[in-house]
């Protein structure tokens, strides 16, 4: 199985995230067990049967969307069984539109993987096992705080 994966991603601004740019999750299905698996950047939503005419299947990817290396060997199984189903065809009158069939249950899972991937806890994406007490660490206890660690006046009714 032969994977070509463009891991440069599309700039995506902060600006160009807020008019509505956004970057979708590539795959071209090239048939004999090969596929290239890339990031676009679109300013709308890609229309599906242009792209099946290409063998292009894609999905939306959030606009925190950094790592393609990581997410595609988080999607390997299903993808895996994607691009090994793909087969390129004739056009015939049954099917004019889509070069190309596949597994349509494995586009799926990998969209659903995708989307576990990105919904992931960061703490996992950085191979860091978070211990037990880091929460503990990171706060500071009550007499830390500067404001609390001063001894408590209280008003007396009449003292002004």
């Amino acid at each position: 199985m032969d994977l070509q994966i463009e891991s440069q991603l599309p700039a995506l601004t902060p600006d160009q995230a807020l008019t509505g740019w956004r970057r979708e999750f590539c795959v071209e299905l090239l048939g004999e067990g090969r596929a290239r698996i890339f990031t676009r950047r679109v300013l709308s939503p890609s229309h599906k049967m242009a792209e099946l005419q290409h063998g292009v299947l894609f999905h939306r990817v959030g606009a925190g969307f950094r790592d393609l290396r990581s997410c595609v060997q988080a999607v390997g199984t299903p993808l895996r069984r994607l691009v090994a189903s793909a087969v390129r065809q004739q056009p015939c009158r049954d099917n004019l539109f889509s070069p190309m069939t596949f597994d349509h249950c494995a586009w799926e899972q990998v969209m659903e993987a995708l989307d576990r991937w990105q919904r992931r806890p960061h703490a996992a994406a950085r191979c860091v096992a978070p211990s037990p007490n880091a929460a503990q660490a990171l706060r500071p206890s009550l007499r830390q705080l500067p404001i609390l660690s001063r001894p408590l006046m209280v008003a007396r009714a009449g003292a002004h």
